[in-house]
């Protein structure tokens, strides 16, 4: 079977989707492996990186990596001579070959959004979050997302070790709170302005109040 978008066709195999045309833009076809979810997701994935392409003209060489939504993926040749997308693992180890865990938690992030009627935010691997002592050891916590710098993805997240004291909170990349909280990833799609909070296994989510960050100082 064949699709065509933009121009470019995706053919579309037992194990594999793959392009047609791509290689007149960046000189190489990309090749998708095809594992547990649904053939639109990943064909979904596949427009993206023509969108991509097609766009911005790119320069893309072996290793080199591609945000997709809120999660990492990585140009690897095949023995084909194309390009195979990887996806960093959930712990940050490494990087396995397909985009099953990428599709799985931007469809979490999005289902999770529409549940309450909002269009997904994805922070990206490159922006920051503050972070308080706790929050990487797991412990229940509240997390606030404040309209803020590009650079910065908003996110406040701040657990019972917080001591009130401002200057111990840390700023961290995103990625890293992704690598150890994979619990809370479904959460960090919700646009600026909301927040949740974290209890003995129960998730509340609400639209924020508070205008000011460092009012968290105070009502911490």
């Amino acid at each position: 079977m064949r699709i065509q978008y933009k121009e470019i066709d995706i053919k579309v195999s037992e194990s594999y989707l793959s392009t047609k045309g791509l290689s007149n833009f960046i000189g190489k076809e990309i090749r998708i492996n095809l594992g547990g979810q649904l053939q639109e997701d990943y064909v979904e994935v596949m427009r993206y990186m023509i969108d991509y392409i097609i766009g911005s003209h790119p320069t893309i060489v072996e290793n080199q990596t591609i945000g997709y939504y809120s999660w990492l993926l990585k140009f690897k040749i095949n023995e084909q001579n194309q390009f195979d997308l990887y996806e960093v693992n959930a712990d940050g180890s490494g990087f396995n070959r397909g985009c099953d865990l990428t599709i799985s938690v931007v469809k979490s992030q999005s289902e999770l959004c529409s549940k309450y009627g909002l269009i997904p935010m994805f922070p990206n691997f490159n922006q920051m979050v503050v972070i308080s002592d706790g929050v990487y050891e797991g412990k229940d916590l509240e997390a606030i997302r404040y309209e803020s710098p590009e650079h910065m993805s908003g996110w406040w997240l701040i657990a019972d070790e917080y001591d009130d004291n401002i200057e111990s909170l840390k700023t961290v990349h995103y990625h890293h709170v992704a690598f150890n909280r994979p619990d809370i990833l479904k959460y960090l799609a919700l646009p600026f302005d909301y927040r949740f909070l974290m209890d003995n296994g129960r998730v509340e989510i609400s639209q924020d109040e508070e205008e000011d960050p460092w009012l968290i100082n105070k009502r911490l």
